[in-house]
């Protein structure tokens, strides 16, 4: 019996699909811009200004992706880039949310001289490191792992902020440079520890934009 498990255990190991999945996980970096306010604001603008409003916010952000991430989901107020490999600098991953701030902000202040309303929308965004795992479903190339699930989670956190950058212990102990160069321009960074769920701990630093 157990020689029979054995050999099932390798079978499925060596198991490849062409085109589909790889057994092999990789480490790799997530990185999830997150627009806040979206639930009150779809609930309190009309359907085709909100739906054009959101349309240009996504696509600044997919512009704006100076770090050349690969995007593995856009929902209706996030988009999840990642890269496999070593990842760079805190402080090149900290560019990237300035970069995609900057742009944001310039297209919601367009919208409220638009439309004089106030959306009161900003970004956050949520950079990981961990092991991760390509697939692809109908042409569409995703990322599994329980990394990527522990990024969403960190989205529910408790900071009293809506514009802020949170790096987790595991991307900054593999980075190279940690990016505190970021106080010396009135950035406030901070560090807590939560417990997400059924989830391990997970300790990070964020930098608040507010």
């Amino acid at each position: 019996m157990l020689k029979t498990l054995e050999k099932q255990s390798t079978s499925f190991n060596n198991l490849r699909v062409p085109g589909r999945y790889t057994n092999t996980p990789s480490k790799g970096l997530i990185v999830m811009p997150d627009i806040s306010g979206f639930t009150r604001f779809v609930n309190s603008t009309d359907m085709a200004e909100g739906k054009l409003i959101i349309t240009e916010l996504l696509s600044s952000i997919l512009e704006n992706n100076i770090l050349g991430l690969k995007v593995s989901e856009i929902e209706g107020d996030a988009v999840l880039f990642y890269r496999i490999g070593p990842p760079p600098s805190g402080s090149d991953i900290l560019r990237q949310y300035e970069q995609m701030l900057f742009h944001f902000k310039e297209k919601v202040a367009e919208f409220t001289d638009l439309f004089h309303h106030d959306s009161k929308l900003s970004l956050k965004l949520i950079a990981h490191y961990g092991e991760v795992s390509e697939y692809r479903v109908g042409g569409f190339e995703k990322l599994y792992g329980r990394a990527v699930i522990e990024s969403h989670r960190l989205l529910k956190n408790s900071i009293d902020s809506h514009s802020y950058a949170l790096l987790t212990d595991d991307l900054l102990d593999a980075v190279t440079q940690v990016p505190f160069r970021n106080q010396e321009k009135g950035i406030n960074a901070s560090k807590l520890c939560q417990v997400y769920g059924d989830l391990r701990n997970i300790c990070f630093t964020y930098f608040d934009y507010n």
